[in-house]
């Protein structure tokens, strides 16, 4: 079996030089017309799609509207001995999640002149706000004498098994 050689254009002049970059410009015309072409196809697909499934996504926020409202009306026998319960068809329950929140009176400068005040510059974001992603680790003690406490909140969460989906 013989080897092909692959045999490329020689440019051996000026004038073969500028024929060869006239063909080159003509050629990234063309692709750049194809590539034009294919995303324009593609943003019609997407359109298309987004049209086809706004219906769908409206119908299914509806549905996890109501599962949501069931499950905050019948938290207690649902949700007596576990933080959720498994449906079938996916797992609905409430997560809980910390967060820091100002205590009643006390505004957001007078926590900052509190943190200025204690030296607890971790807990102040480069643009001068109060940084609640630090003051997540912080105790009790200390964010009270900042102006600070911690707050518990339960959110509604649910998720869908996609193995036991069928089309």
């Amino acid at each position: 079996m013989s080897r092909i050689k692959p045999n490329p254009p020689v440019v051996a002049d000026r004038a073969q030089a500028e024929g060869a970059l006239a063909e080159m410009a003509a050629l990234d015309r063309k692709i750049l017309g194809i590539e034009a072409d294919m995303q324009d196809t593609i943003d019609t697909a997407k359109q298309r799609a987004s049209q086809q499934a706004a219906p769908l996504v409206a119908r299914r926020k509806e549905l996890a509207d109501a599962v949501a409202v069931f499950a905050k009306l019948n938290r207690q026998e649902l949700f007596d001995k576990a933080k959720s319960v498994d449906l079938g068809f996916g797992v609905i329950g409430f997560r809980a999640s910390t967060r820091i929140v100002q205590i009643h009176g006390v505004t957001a400068e007078m926590t900052l002149e509190s943190l200025h005040q204690y030296n607890f510059a971790e807990g102040i974001r480069v643009k001068e706000e109060i940084n609640k992603d630090a003051a997540l680790g912080w105790p009790d003690e200390r964010l009270e004498l900042v102006g600070l406490k911690r707050q518990q909140a339960d959110t509604f969460f649910i998720e869908i098994k996609a193995e036991t989906i069928q089309p």
